[in-house]
């Protein structure tokens, strides 16, 4: 899918969003007015400026720069890049965390030490890469350098890195709705390494409160809060403190107190970003943005949401993105907005595609750095080969001229040799030979697994072309000859009860040839008016009283004019969507948005119910069924679901020469 025209339309919104900066102290001013015209002392919030903090040349990190140019291979080099990570974790430079990251696990693979010594910067290396990742939004990345960075402070017993490792892992275990898991971890590390690191303990009992916070346990949340901030005050720890701080706060959202909400908010932020927490500071500003969202000041909303998107893509952290766009997409909807709400939910496609392709690219790195640590250790190998070689010429040199002073008999000697080389050269025939066997057998094996598969495709093809074909046989054929039959029938005069009953008969008759006939090919998804059907299907829904249904086409005129076959496939696609939310998702309310831009057709449907755990529910019959018709017509999903958050499902169908003119 092409992006040219949601891209324009971002870069326009971002720069109109730019002037409107000049503007945003008088703005916020009269905002102010219009909120609450009567303040009392509970609603003197701090004020705060939703800020364009574009990143620049940070000239505190220029010592760092020259010395890691200067600083030779090694240890130096490796404590530079200690130093260097933290100031870009410290300042939420997210690439630049895992940029230096990857260098130093790279280093270290060409590190002429042996591998017992590099455990501990191993481990350190891993630390660093996993804070980036998760920064980053990749989650399932940071999991695995956590792991990595278990095995090799296991292996040298420090008891540090295992605690600081474990407590990241189950940070992202929190993330992936992991809790219990989270919790289970976090208590074990807190008794066994609590007292010996009690820094770190300040950061697991946090994450342990964000672990009950998330399970809706809000007095023990609040617990291990109090706990942190106790220790983060003694410890001096100012990020811990604001972090747990911004915790606390959300408990006064919760409860609905949005004045106490927005004051502590802007006061944490505030603070954040004049000691450069950069991260506390955009999660500051975008629950901000949120608490006026919730209260209806959609325009407010909008340009901290806006605001915080520029800072975000200006320090290149797609999760703060990701989250900002939803929130925004929502906004402008609630607004009526729906042409910048379709520019928003399209650049969120981007950035949701832009986190798989970090992904992709990391584990490009990981094999990159593999490759070159392979590349040296083959080199090492030919070093000892040729020390081998040469050591066996010698030999040979030595055992020749032992047989000139030996005589004749020693000549057996080097005869026995040759007969031993021949007999191992055979032997090398022989397991190559074998290991061609098992070549030639696994290519066989795929070719027909790759022939059976054909074979089932041109027989599901060759189905759908029968029951075509049988539809209309059932509709033309015997459906005209019985119409023709009660045409005559009917011109019977003399009606008797058996000539009436005969009639009745072939009526019904008639009605189920055409009830199976437009069964195999269904007649309303031939009608041009597509998108009338899926308001009649969502209306009948609604007025269950169940489920309270919206659906949003745009354009409807260009939708109706959609092939035939993906119209039935979008329909059914559908149909299985709201099957799932009816009998699972405890929804009250369900948006249905379908939109037709350039070459490809974009469906979200997104419900306000219980949500799942895409890991134990997202391959369920329904959702088989859904990714099959999906794969079929070239499309793409994309599932976003936690437990009691709700499900969000995004689905993109290319669509190229399909309108019924062409059919």
């Amino acid at each position: 899918m092409t992006l040219t025209k949601p891209t324009y339309s971002t870069f326009f919104h971002k720069l109109k969003t730019t002037l409107i900066l000049l503007l945003v102290s008088v703005f916020q001013l009269v905002s102010a007015q219009e909120i609450d015209s009567t303040k009392t002392e509970k609603d003197e919030t701090p004020f705060f400026s939703f800020s364009w903090s574009q990143i620049q040349l940070d000239e505190t990190l220029k010592p760092y720069y020259d010395a890691l140019k200067t600083a030779e291979f090694g240890a130096q080099r490796f404590s530079v890049f200690d130093q260097l990570i933290e100031k870009h974790a410290y300042k939420a430079n997210t690439d630049s965390v895992l940029h230096y990251g990857n260098l130093y696990v790279q280093e270290l693979g060409n590190w002429d030490k042996p591998e017992k010594e590099k455990k501990y910067l191993y481990a350190k290396a891993y630390y660093f890469m996993s804070l980036g990742s998760s920064l980053n939004g990749l989650i399932d990345k940071s999991i695995e350098w956590n792991i990595k960075g278990l095995q090799e402070a296991e292996a040298i017993n420090d008891t540090e890195f295992l605690y600081l490792h474990k407590v990241s892992l189950a940070k992202n275990y929190i993330t992936q709705d992991k809790t219990d898991k989270a919790i289970d971890l976090l208590t074990e590390s807190i008794d066994k390494y609590g007292k010996q690191h009690s820094k770190v303990t300040n950061k697991a009992l946090m994450q342990l409160g964000n672990a009950y916070a998330k399970k809706q346990d809000y007095t023990k949340a609040e617990e291990y809060y109090n706990s942190s901030l106790e220790l983060a005050k003694q410890f001096k720890d100012l990020e811990v403190e604001l972090e747990v701080r911004l915790q606390l706060t959300k408990f006064l959202e919760i409860k609905k107190d949005y004045p106490y909400a927005l004051k502590y908010y802007a006061e944490i932020s505030n603070e954040a970003k004049a000691n450069d927490y950069n991260a506390i500071y955009y999660e500051g500003a975008l629950l901000i943005a949120k608490v006026y969202y919730k209260q209806g000041y959609y325009d407010i909303a909008n340009i901290g949401l806006t605001t915080a998107y520029v800072n975000a893509i200006d320090h290149e952290n797609l999760e703060f993105q990701k989250q900002i766009l939803t929130v925004q997409a929502k906004s402008y909807y609630k607004q009526e907005d729906y042409k910048n709400a379709y520019a928003v939910m399209t650049q969120l496609f981007s950035v949701l595609n832009q986190i798989k392709a970090k992904q992709q690219r990391e584990i490009i790195k990981e094999l990159e750095i593999q490759y070159e640590t392979l590349k040296k250790e083959q080199a090492i190998s030919d070093l000892k080969e040729d020390q081998i070689k040469q050591e066996a010429e010698l030999d040979r040199q030595k055992t020749i001229k032992s047989a000139f002073l030996i005589g004749f008999l020693v000549i057996l000697i080097p005869v026995i040799a040759l007969l031993y080389t021949y007999y191992q050269k055979i032997q090398a025939q022989s397991e190559l030979a074998k290991k061609n066997e098992e070549i030639n057998n696994q290519k066989v094996t795929t070719l027909k697994q790759e022939q059976e598969l054909k074979l089932i495709k041109a027989s599901i093809e060759g189905q759908d072309e029968e029951r075509k074909r049988i539809a209309q046989e059932l509709h033309d054929s015997i459906g005209g000859n019985l119409a023709g039959i009660k045409l005559q029938l009917a011109s019977v005069k003399e009606k008797t009860e058996t000539l009436n009953t005969i009639t009745g008969q072939l009526d019904e008759t008639y009605q189920l040839v055409r009830d199976i006939s437009h069964t195999l090919i269904p007649k309303k998804f031939r009608q041009d008016d597509f998108t009338q059907l899926i308001k009649e299907y969502t209306k009948s829904i609604t007025n269950t009283g169940e489920l309270k249904v919206e659906f949003h086409p745009h354009p409807e005129e260009k939708i109706n004019t959609i092939n035939e076959m993906v119209k039935m496939e979008l329909f059914k696609i559908i149909q299985e969507l709201m099957t799932n939310t009816l009998k699972h998702a405890k929804a009250s309310n369900t948006d249905i948005h379908l939109n037709y831009f350039e070459d490809s057709i974009t469906l979200l449907f997104e419900d306000n119910g219980k949500g799942f755990n895409k890991e134990n529910n997202g391959d369920g019959i329904g959702f088989t069924n859904i990714k099959s018709r999906i794969e079929k017509l070239n499309g793409t999903l994309h599932i976003d679901s936690a437990v009691n958050r709700g499900t969000v499902i995004s689905i993109e169908i290319p669509i190229k020469n399909t309108t019924n003119d062409n059919l």
